[in-house]
């Protein structure tokens, strides 16, 4: 099962108005959705951008939809080992409180 249809344009939104406007040009939050996820980056320019490197992206959370049941979102944070997720809190149907919660 995927995500709701009106999902991605609501995310956009938070991920935008999540980063204060005095940071937009160096920060970004950028996001994936994959089937029933979805991935939050941190993205970041270059420090030196003369030098051509890449932006840097780094996991901040992940949100699984349907888990553990029809309509509920669980939230996942970047646990202490690379590659390894924590679920944050009690699962919800409202993803955007979730990451709310996650993020103060």
């Amino acid at each position: 099962m995927s995500v709701p249809e009106e999902f991605p344009q609501r995310l956009a939104r938070w991920c935008r108005e999540a980063v204060p406007a005095a940071e937009r040009a160096r920060r970004r939050l950028g996001w994936a959705i994959h089937e029933d996820e979805v991935r939050i980056t941190d993205r970041r320019a270059p420090e030196y951008p003369e030098l051509a490197a890449a932006w840097t992206s780094t996991p901040v959370a992940r949100l699984c939809y349907r888990d553990p049941g029809p309509g509920l979102w669980s939230l996942y944070r970047p646990g202490p080992e690379p590659d390894r997720w924590e679920r944050f809190g009690v699962p919800g149907s409202d993803p955007f409180a979730l990451l709310e919660g996650a993020t103060r």
